[in-house]
């Protein structure tokens, strides 16, 4: 199977005639790589009626923390769950490698979570770099200059530690907002690479050109806002397109670029969204805005030697990503939205 790695927000394909409306009656879970644990996107998994029982077919497809859910009949019928694997995948659990069930009037929701063997759980080894033109006296660390607005910087998973000060720390300070973020404990879910630019990077030489992480941090507001949202989630997408970054590159498709979603709540990202860092301002899209000056760097260096990829930018549950080229050029325009 040729999984291009685009997360989707829990695509259900069905094929069996009900309505449309939200279903009581379904069947949910999630899909993670063995040995890591970590979330597995882009796997379809399938719901079929078994022999005798009322025809019916059901599909999803994991998003980026491997959730999938598939709305069934709502009438009493028998069913087998499965994922749709690559040749290069197994199903570690259920060791059967499937999921059988019945539904009837008192038991309308089932859950089953499923351990796969894929070479795609490969690909969360890459780590990154980013700032490096102004010195912050809030956070003490270099940060690249995104215009009035926004200022960022910091690392993810140093040296390709998942371990090393918590996974890194990732800055970024709101002006306008007078909000200063910093991510803590961060944990790198995907390296992969752009649709329609070529692959990889240069400066330095990895095989990848985008990567994604998630975490938790603080939230405080600065320059006389006293807010203080204690510890928050985030994710986070950078594209790593060009060397020097933004200002030394002269094609608009070559400058890096960056979006950063910062949560209250894991359980609704989009509703709990208290700082957003994106082209549309809509937190349930990943649109990640073009620097205007810094550098974001990805790195391999320290890594298990990765595999040379060329696929596809991923999206996310909370934040699917749009690979085309960004509406605007101009952090002047950015919209940071803030609850």
């Amino acid at each position: 199977m040729n999984r291009k790695l685009s997360g989707v927000l829990a695509a259900v394909a069905l094929t069996a005639c009900f309505a449309a409306a939200a279903h009581a009656w379904h069947l949910d879970g999630r899909v993670y790589c063995e040995g890591t644990g970590l979330p597995l996107a882009n796997v379809q998994i399938t719901v079929a009626a078994t022999a005798g029982g009322i025809p019916f077919t059901g599909s999803a497809i994991t998003d980026e923390t491997g959730f999938y859910t598939i709305p069934l009949l709502e009438v009493p019928n028998g069913y087998r769950a499965a994922p749709t694997l690559a040749s290069s995948e197994v199903v570690v659990s259920p060791a059967s490698g499937e999921f059988l069930f019945a539904t009837d009037a008192t038991h309308v929701v089932f859950q089953q979570d499923w351990v796969i063997a894929s070479p795609a759980c490969a690909l969360e080894r890459c780590w990154l770099t980013g700032g490096g033109t102004k010195f912050s006296a809030i956070t003490g660390t270099q940060l690249g200059e995104a215009g009035r607005e926004q200022n960022f910087g910091g690392n993810v998973n140093p040296g390709c530690s998942p371990t090393a000060g918590q996974g890194g720390e990732w800055n970024d300070i709101a002006a306008v907002l007078k909000l200063h973020f910093k991510g803590t404990a961060i944990e790198v879910l995907r390296c992969g690479n752009v649709d329609g630019i070529p692959p990889g990077s240069t400066s330095p030489v990895t095989p990848f050109n985008f990567i994604e992480f998630r975490g938790t941090g603080t939230l405080k507001g600065i320059k006389g806002n006293k807010a203080d949202y204690g510890t928050v989630h985030f994710f986070g997408h950078v594209q790593d397109r060009n060397e020097p970054g933004s200002s030394g590159a002269k094609a608009g498709a070559l400058k890096d670029r960056y979006f950063l979603h910062v949560y209250a709540n894991p359980a609704d990202p989009a509703g709990t969204t208290l700082l957003l860092v994106d082209v549309d301002g809509d937190p349930t899209t990943v649109d990640p805005v073009t620097i205007t000056d810094g550098n974001l760097q990805i790195h391999v260096s320290s890594c298990d030697t990765p595999p040379v990829q060329n696929a596809a930018l991923g999206q996310a549950p909370v934040e699917p990503a749009a690979p085309s080229a960004p509406t605007r050029t101009s952090w002047g325009r950015l919209k940071v939205i803030y609850r």
